[in-house]
């Protein structure tokens, strides 16, 4: 009986795992059906060149412009976009799928403590690693995690005082400017980082015939 028992919760297991998982590859596969039609009207279009090559760009374009498109909704749970379904779905196979997923993260805790010059503040580094341990279970971004932790831990210390000695806020900032304006700063610079990271490894990963590069950060 107890034999029994667990097969049926492995197969009930099993069987939560296969919908969760439809439920996340149905709107990842209408955009992905959006984007095959788009790249073959392109190529249509298109008055030269090789076609493959066309399909493929047109492909990966639609699919980038839509990587942080909300495609899914639920109310009173979260907004879901592309990107976030796709990187929640079970990793296909060579032997299903035809091909490999690499997804490379800019580690932004890094990026953030480079941006202090590797500041030693006691408050700084606790508000990294408590956003750290946060970022793994939250829906929200890591700067803003950052932010809300510093917060928590400042004790009256402004962040303007930390990130003051870089060479590029120095012209910015102030000692009195704002910690919401400097988090503003950090996410806009953490933004262009990983737009350029993406478009060099874009630029790479396109010359050896591989499609869809996705790079996200966290």
């Amino acid at each position: 009986m107890q034999g029994k028992g667990i097969v049926k919760f492995v197969l009930v297991l099993f069987t939560v795992i296969v919908a969760r998982q439809f439920l996340y590859m149905l709107p990842t596969m209408r955009v992905e059906s959006d984007a095959d039609a788009y790249a073959q009207q392109v190529a249509a279009a298109s008055s030269g060149g090789d076609t493959e090559t066309v399909l493929k760009e047109a492909r990966t374009a639609y699919l980038d412009s839509m990587s942080g498109e909300t495609i899914v909704s639920i109310p009173l749970i979260s907004d879901f976009t592309y990107e976030d379904l796709k990187s929640r779905q079970l990793a296909l196979g060579l032997d299903l799928k035809g091909g490999m997923s690499i997804i490379l993260q800019v580690d932004l805790k890094d990026f953030i403590k480079s941006l202090a010059n590797n500041s030693e503040d006691i408050e700084f580094n606790k508000a990294l690693d408590n956003a750290t341990t946060r970022f793994s279970i939250a829906q929200t971004d890591y700067v803003t995690l950052f932010g809300e932790e510093f917060q928590k831990v400042a004790n009256g210390k402004k962040l303007a005082n930390i990130f003051i000695l870089n060479e590029s806020f120095r012209d910015e900032i102030n000692f009195e400017t704002p910690d919401g304006e400097i988090i503003r700063m950090i996410r806009e610079k953490a933004n262009e980082t990983v737009k350029l990271t993406h478009k060099r490894l874009k630029d790479r990963i396109d010359k050896t015939g591989v499609v869809q590069p996705n790079v996200s950060f966290g």
